[in-house]
């Protein structure tokens, strides 16, 4: 999962999945986040054209082929249809949400469809405890090795 996660860092294009309009959503303050941090995200919603002046995809197939990177933010049975997108559409790496509350994204069906279809994934972390400068998401990273929550790969 540890390289998995630099590619993250290190591949600017990323496709967000589960993007939104509505700036009080989760989906929307990453997309910014993300493109404060110099990453080109790619929106995909299908049900918006566009997201803070960016075009919108409506399925994860709409996406420009050269989009390797994905970030889902929706919730785990929904993922677990979206990951089948995958296979077709050239998606190689996959990031399933989860921050400090909820069930996040990730699911074990997701994860082992995933991998099983040659899909990197990383689960249950967010991904601004990683990508620079982490500020404040690095204390959450902290809490979660404090309190024994990080994913088997990588501990």
């Amino acid at each position: 999962m540890k390289t998995t996660i630099e590619h993250f860092i290190r591949d600017k294009e990323v496709a967000l999945i589960g993007a939104s309009q509505n700036k009080k959503k989760w989906g929307n303050m990453l997309f910014r986040e993300l493109k404060k941090k110099g990453y080109t995200v790619y929106p995909v919603n299908r049900n918006a054209t566009e997201i803070e002046g960016v075009k919108c995809y409506s399925t994860v197939g709409a996406l420009p082929p050269e989009v390797k990177n994905a970030i889902i933010v929706l919730p785990p049975e929904i993922t677990e249809q979206i990951v089948k997108e995958f296979v077709p559409s050239g998606i190689e790496r996959v990031w399933m949400h989860k921050g400090a509350g909820g069930k996040g994204a990730p699911s074990k069906t997701a994860i082992e469809f995933c991998r099983a279809n040659g899909i990197e994934v990383v689960y249950d972390l967010c991904p601004l405890m990683f990508l620079p400068p982490v500020g404040m998401h690095k204390v959450h990273l902290w809490l979660k090795r404090l309190v024994g929550r990080m994913p088997e790969a990588l501990k």
